[in-house]
Formats: C-alpha cells, sequence, structure tokens
C-alpha cells in the first residue's frame, strides 16, 4: 500500500501525522470516505506538497482503540467498522484504516 505515497494524489488515500492522537480532521475524512467509495485514513505519516515522511505513533493500541471505538459509537449516524493495519517500518509505528463505503 505504501508505494502509493509516491503518487501526486488519490482520492481514496489520506494521510494524518496523528504523532500521539487522533486528529479532529479525522473524522470528517471517515465521513466523506464512507459517504462516497471508501478510502485509506493513514496516521503516522505527514505529507508535506508531494513529499511522505513516516513520522509514526506513539501510543499505537491506544489511538487504534479510541479511534475504532468512536467509529462504532454515536458520533456516526451508523456504526462505521473499518479494517486496520500496524505496520513497522524501522521502529516507527504507522497505522493504516480502510473505511468502507456506507450502503
Amino acid at each position: 500500500m505504501f508505494d502509493r505515497l509516491e503518487e501526486l494524489e488519490w482520492e481514496d488515500f489520506e494521510v494524518k501525522e496523528a504523532k500521539s492522537s487522533i486528529p479532529k480532521s479525522s473524522f470528517e475524512t471517515v465521513s466523506a470516505f464512507s459517504n462516497t467509495n471508501g478510502g485509506w485514513l493513514v496516521f503516522g505519516v505527514k505529507q508535506t506538497k508531494k513529499t511522505f515522511e513516516i513520522t509514526g505513533v506513539t501510543d499505537a493500541e491506544k489511538i487504534e482503540q479510541d479511534f475504532t471505538t468512536t467509529l462504532r459509537g454515536d458520533k456516526f449516524n451508523q456504526k462505521i467498522r473499518v479494517r486496520s493495519i500496524k505496520y513497522d517500518f524501522d521502529g516507527k509505528i504507522v497505522l493504516a484504516f480502510y473505511v468502507p463505503a456506507s450502503g
């Protein structure tokens, strides 16, 4: 999946630095993906223009649990069940979540 980072722009792929917490804009991204064709949301990667830097997240288990719990809670009209994958790049943990299209 990370070979996609080299591409210029992806409608179904968004990165967030998310070093130690879930960025609030993540939930807007989830909503957008859910209301269209789905997509990947990746925490632990910083994007500057066309450059991607793996920064990692500091407490992957907590961030993953908090994020998935929120998605299954009352924040959205329906529960959103994401698929999550954890990657380790030389000790830097990156979390990737696949948000399916709703309905």
